[in-house]
């Protein structure tokens, strides 16, 4: 069955259950494959100019102050033109709300948002055989640090605040203030991850869309029907072929109905669905024959470099092109994308990262001081290669179900982009303090989503399935 068009109508008759075949898996990174594009123009310097003119570039680093001790030092042989040659990193990849300039035409609610609504750390090892990509909710609740603002003066600390107000207490609430929003996002995630932060890259609205557009669009599995005004998405379920705005409102959409029944607003699930789309995005690159082309190829290369601002590591075509072939003999199931473990903050909304040994037997601690010693992470390949024997891990929890503050431990949430059946694909795997698994009581018969939250290229799902999802939205 090919594709259908993202629908703006349905009739509301009844829908069978059927499956629909994609292409192969997931099997590098997005933000990887964008550089491989680009290295395609590295010996045409005009054209190399033109697309380095394209990235905005903004030393953001410059105005951190206390910053962790934990940066990597060389410890492997360079790889030509890899900027960071030898050593580990840790990029913060940061998405903005802004709804200034052509991203107004995108949504209609809070005009003035200035938030940093996706959060994430790519780490790459320094040998160049891993690449973890870690996911912190927006709606997280953290310290937040006192950060410079646009006027000069210092903003005050915070005792506690959701991570994604970040960007507007750096930036002053303005959009366009973006090296002090950035800064203080880098701040904030140093200060609660103890991970050094090598650089950044910044995503907004368009930006996103624009990348999407630029590969012709991307096919989207969704098991149901979804409507939400917010985000102006009326799409039925199946196999979808998604535009740049499609896609954008996709990911975006936290409210409104699936199949009749209310969204309940979590980021979590939203971060599936990023995830989803970051693999989607990659499996076009791979899958499709038009950017073999020159003018499709350069189309890709015009709007990725467009859509970036990035820290002056990352600010040319040839250290993004020098990264990519760093990574060229990477092992694919060393690839992960996962969200860092969660609980529930109490308010239905916000959560907070799990301070005791949960899902798999670790904590959000445990998945920071991974990415901040060059150590495979708790519930990747990797880890478990480390681990053969993952139960023994899961003994460190308390028996009496209580974490290092006494407090009872709430469930431990984990989202993953693409699971292993997606059946469970927009949902998180909610597990529970003992790493049992809670899936949608659909009574359908599915493969069992993974244990850990965690998406390799390996384990990435290669059919469609949608039907009656009844309330587990």
């Amino acid at each position: 069955m090919q594709p259908q068009h993202a629908a703006r109508g349905w009739d509301g008759g009844p829908r069978h259950r059927r499956k629909i075949y994609r292409h192969r898996a997931v099997k590098v990174i997005g933000t990887i494959m964008v550089s491989v594009m680009l290295a395609g123009f590295t010996a045409v310097g005009e054209r190399v100019r033109q697309l380095n003119a394209n990235i905005e570039v903004l030393d953001a680093e410059s105005l951190l102050t206390a910053r962790p001790d934990t940066r990597s030092t060389t410890t492997a042989e360079a790889a030509p033109g890899d900027p960071f040659g030898g050593r580990a990193v840790n990029i913060a990849i940061i998405g903005s709300d802004s709804r200034e300039g052509d991203n107004a035409q995108f949504t209609t609610d809070n005009p003035g948002s200035v938030l940093n609504d996706v959060n994430m750390i790519a780490h790459i090892s320094a040998d160049r055989t891993r690449v973890d990509i870690v996911a912190i909710p927006r709606d997280t609740q953290v310290p937040l640090p006192a950060c410079q603002l646009p006027n000069g003066q210092i903003s005050g600390a915070e005792s506690k605040a959701a991570i994604n107000s970040a960007f507007g207490k750096g930036s002053g609430f303005d959009p366009e203030q973006t090296l002090e929003g950035v800064a203080c996002v880098m701040a904030a995630l140093e200060a609660n991850t103890g991970v050094y932060l090598d650089g950044f890259i910044l995503v907004d609205f368009a930006g996103f869309a624009g990348m999407v557009d630029g590969l012709g669009g991307v096919d989207i599995c969704v098991p149901y029907r979804i409507e939400s005004p917010n985000t102006r998405l009326y799409i039925d379920a199946g196999l979808q072929h998604m535009d740049g705005t499609t896609a954008l409102a996709y990911a975006r959409t936290r409210k409104g109905t699936a199949d009749g029944h209310a969204m309940d607003g979590s980021d979590l699930r939203r971060i599936n669905r990023q995830q989803q789309l970051i693999g989607a995005v990659i499996n076009q690159v791979l899958s499709s024959g038009d950017l073999s082309s020159l003018p499709k190829l350069n189309s890709f290369a015009t709007a990725a470099t467009q859509s970036l601002t990035t820290s002056p590591a990352l600010g040319s075509v040839q250290a993004l092109a020098g990264l990519a072939y760093s990574l060229r003999n990477i092992n694919m199931d060393r690839v992960s994308l996962m969200m860092v473990p969660v609980v529930d903050a109490g308010d239905g909304v916000h959560v907070r990262l799990a301070a005791s040994a949960g899902a798999g037997g670790y904590s959000a601690q445990d998945v920071f001081d991974a990415l901040a010693t060059d150590s495979p992470v708790p519930g990747t390949t990797a880890y478990k290669l480390a681990h053969p024997d993952p139960a023994a891990t899961e003994t460190s929890e308390a028996s009496d179900g209580s974490d290092e503050s006494g407090e009872a431990s709430d469930e431990v949430y984990q989202a993953s982009g693409v699971q292993a059946s997606v059946e469970t694909a927009y949902d998180p795997v909610q597990v529970t303090s003992s790493g049992a698994t809670q899936g949608p009581s659909t009574g359908a018969s599915a493969d069992p989503a993974p244990d850990d939250g965690v998406v390799t290229g390996s384990n990435a799902p290669v059919t469609c399935e949608v039907g009656d999802w009844g309330d587990s939205y």
